[in-house]
């Protein structure tokens, strides 16, 4: 086998990986609503957040006069939206003050308002209102364990580790 490998170098060598392809770079850095105000413009982008926020709206490839984003934006903003989004279905931003109302859900979970409250007052779905509250509680989370006492079943549970249900 050694003869056949050193004439053939390509079998010693591992396969490369190839590099991943991402049609935005810059989409980690910025926002949906930061991508659709790039695509149609900010006031198109306020009018579709104002009609479609909060809901899973699809983007046609071929935007038709008779579509929901055609009939909310325009077709020339629903024929750049199609460039940039077409076939895909897009979370619909609710609002574009994302601070503002992280604040306002830390504020009002310190007042022990229930979850599903929140999210309704605050216009946004739940599962926003957990992440926010996690990334709230993020960097004082191992300061609270050590802090609070904890039952003993529980300190088993935790010594333990999750049970894996599936064996």
């Amino acid at each position: 086998m050694n003869v056949v490998a050193s004439r053939m170098p390509a079998l010693n060598r591992a396969p490369s990986q190839a590099p991943r392809f991402n049609p935005f770079p810059d989409a980690a850095r910025t926002s949906l609503y930061d991508q659709i105000g790039h695509s149609i413009g900010g006031d198109a982008a306020d009018k579709l957040i104002a009609d479609f926020g909060g809901r899973r709206l699809y983007i046609p490839v071929a935007p038709g006069p008779g579509d929901l984003v055609t009939r909310s934006i325009g077709l020339s903003a629903a024929m750049a939206m199609a460039r940039v989004f077409g076939g895909d279905r897009l979370l619909i931003p609710v609002t574009t003050d994302h601070a503002r109302r992280r604040v306002q859900i830390v504020a009002m979970r310190a007042d022990h308002v229930s979850i599903s409250r929140i999210a309704h007052q605050v216009r946004c779905t739940e599962r926003y209102v957990y992440k926010v509250l996690a990334l709230h509680r993020a960097p004082d989370a191992p300061a609270a364990e050590s802090a609070a006492p904890t039952s003993a079943p529980i300190a088993e549970r935790l010594k333990r580790g999750p049970i894996n249900q599936r064996s």
